[in-house]
């Protein structure tokens, strides 16, 4: 199970004992995440960056700056797309990042 935090990590806690397994520093603010390509895709909203978090190596495989106020993370027709809380915008990232 995963868990975002305003102070910029998520973390990876055990379900059955509710034990943090390891923090993933990524950017301010993580929100809405969703898992695409065995990775977890995370929306920093107050970075204005998306994470790639690599569950295997409990690390930032990848950051990807995106436009302002990213809240969110959804998967359909074989991509991540991210939206905007500021303008209402929605971006579709490549799934070959």
């Amino acid at each position: 199970m995963w868990v975002s935090s305003e102070t910029g990590s998520i973390y990876r806690v055990d379900p059955a004992s509710l034990a943090v397994k390891a923090i993933v520093p990524v950017g301010a603010n993580p929100l809405a995440s969703a898992w695409f390509g065995g990775e977890l895709w995370v929306p920093n909203i107050d970075s204005n960056t998306v994470s790639v978090v690599n569950p295997a190596t409990n690390g930032v495989r990848l950051t990807i700056p995106v436009g302002q106020s990213p809240i969110a993370v959804a998967v359909a027709v074989g991509a991540p797309w991210v939206s905007s809380q500021l303008d209402g915008d929605l971006w579709r990232l490549s799934s070959g990042l």
